[in-house]
């Protein structure tokens, strides 16, 4: 079987109302509910009340309390990153390998990156200049999403800009019923580009990435990605928000942090009276299957705090 290659976009960052509820994974094998919810750890704020779960189980703080507060901030930030996305920067990639092709494979190998680039065009007739993407002297048609788009992956994705070493695979990933499954090394960064001006670095500790595919393997209607993101980890990707370190921006989202904290970065390491290190969080996306064409430039994400 040729290597499947399939291309997410509509990244679900809002998840208001009760949406959360059913978006990722019961991280803590705990359903953490009222009157007196059962945790795996405290938050670090002790006058903070532990979080309830959503439905059978899922731990998802991230879509329930934090997007919340990171909207203030960035109110743009899923507007712009789906934009991105539909252009052909930032798009998540997975590239399904040693497949046999059915809706049942015990042990697959699979590689998440993310776009460089996509084009609905010839590659043959597109060249990176700089970052970008151009045709003839201006910028490359975007993707179409019709399954014929072909996709460059960020060199930084593969160790030393190299194709057959990717940073980020799995290679006993599973697909069982048409649902792919894998698994993400620990602290495997995800980047969301909020325009020119801001973004997002998400890590993540034991995190899966998992989507159901069509009937014909030609869309994946729903992906998800779902983990533990570090407090540590969080702040350090706040200056690429705009929330500046020795602001008054900065402390408050520091307290709420330690609010909202719902789980350890490493799991199996709570109990009684253990501070939570990190928020849970789940996420999705919807997909289509594309055409890899190799590698292209990784532009940086922003820092509006340097400037």
């Amino acid at each position: 079987m040729d290597i499947l290659t399939v291309a997410l976009r509509d990244v679900v960052l809002n998840q208001d109302g009760d949406r959360w509820r059913d978006i990722g994974l019961d991280l803590d094998d705990i359903d953490s509910q009222p009157p007196v919810p059962e945790v795996e750890c405290v938050p670090p704020n002790v006058d903070a009340e532990p979080r309830v779960d959503g439905n059978e189980g899922i731990d998802n703080a991230f879509g329930d309390a934090l997007y919340p507060i990171v909207r203030l901030a960035l109110p743009e930030l899923e507007p712009e990153a789906r934009a991105g996305q539909e252009r052909g920067i930032g798009a998540i990639l997975l590239q399904v390998r040693r497949w046999n092709g059915t809706a049942n494979d015990p042990r697959i190998e699979v590689v998440l990156t993310q776009s460089a680039g996509g084009t609905s065009a010839d590659p043959s007739s597109v060249s990176f200049e700089g970052d970008e993407l151009m045709m003839g002297g201006e910028p490359a048609p975007p993707p179409a999403w019709d399954g014929n788009d072909h996709w460059w992956a960020r060199d930084d994705t593969f160790f030393m800009g190299n194709e057959t070493q990717p940073i980020v695979r799995d290679d006993n990933a599973y697909m069982a019923d048409g649902t792919l499954v894998m698994r993400l090394p620990d602290r495997v960064e995800i980047l969301f580009f909020a325009g020119e001006d801001a973004g997002v670095r998400v890590r993540l500790t034991d995190a899966f990435a998992f989507g159901t595919f069509s009937e014909d393997f030609s869309t994946v209607p729903t992906a998800t990605v779902a983990g533990r993101w570090s407090i540590i980890d969080l702040l350090d990707t706040g200056n690429n928000i705009g929330i500046c370190v020795g602001t008054p921006q900065r402390d408050i989202v520091e307290n709420q942090l330690d609010t909202i904290a719902d789980v350890r970065s490493q799991p199996g390491s709570g109990g009684a009276g253990v501070s939570c290190d990190a928020i849970s969080l789940g996420v999705t996306f919807s997909g289509v299957r594309g055409n890899w064409a190799g590698l292209g430039p990784s532009r940086a994400l922003p820092d509006p705090c340097a400037e």
